[in-house]
């Protein structure tokens, strides 16, 4: 059954680390989906029948709950192809289930960027995202610093994480 799934990219980073303009340039290139997970819970707030449990966790900048963004993702995951999932996951627990009811990644990507710049970024952006503002950077970029050290270290462990290291000027 593997065989006929697609193969799947996770691209790790700290909000603003330039991970959606990328992953848009890595698909455009190559013919590869792309999926920002966060674009998608974007998408799904604005939907006029949204679960209102969902768009309570987006609009105060919280993680889903893995059986709430499962659901959501499985369409897009089980389409085939090579899919460039932006974003996610974003705990060691939602990888390893991601694992199990999907399937392991082909190569993890870590956009391993400053945080000034990546603050920078973030404050502006011109995209209009609700919640672009220092204080949601700070909570945002603090729980990813949390999250994201056992991911790098799974992964590397696996042999499957490239780090693509940014200065300050990218």
């Amino acid at each position: 059954m593997d065989s006929v799934k697609g193969k799947v990219v996770f691209v790790l980073g700290a909000p603003g680390a330039g991970k959606g303009t990328l992953t848009k340039k890595l698909a455009r290139k190559y013919g590869f989906r792309h999926l920002s997970i966060g674009d998608l819970l974007r998408q799904i707030v604005v939907s006029p029948n949204a679960d209102d449990t969902v768009v309570e966790y987006v609009r105060r900048g919280e993680l889903l709950t893995t059986e709430m963004l499962f659901p959501i993702l499985k369409p897009h995951v089980d389409s085939g192809g090579v899919t460039i999932m932006d974003g996610f996951p974003r705990h060691l627990d939602q990888a390893k289930e991601f694992e199990q009811q999907f399937q392991h990644p082909t190569v993890v990507l870590f956009f391993d960027c400053p945080k000034e710049s990546a603050e920078a970024r973030v404050l502006q952006r011109k995209q209009g995202r609700e919640g672009d503002n220092a204080e949601t950077f700070r909570k945002r970029y603090a729980e990813f610093q949390e999250l994201n050290p056992s991911l790098l270290a799974y992964y590397e462990q696996a042999g499957k994480l490239i780090t693509v290291i940014q200065d300050a000027a990218t």
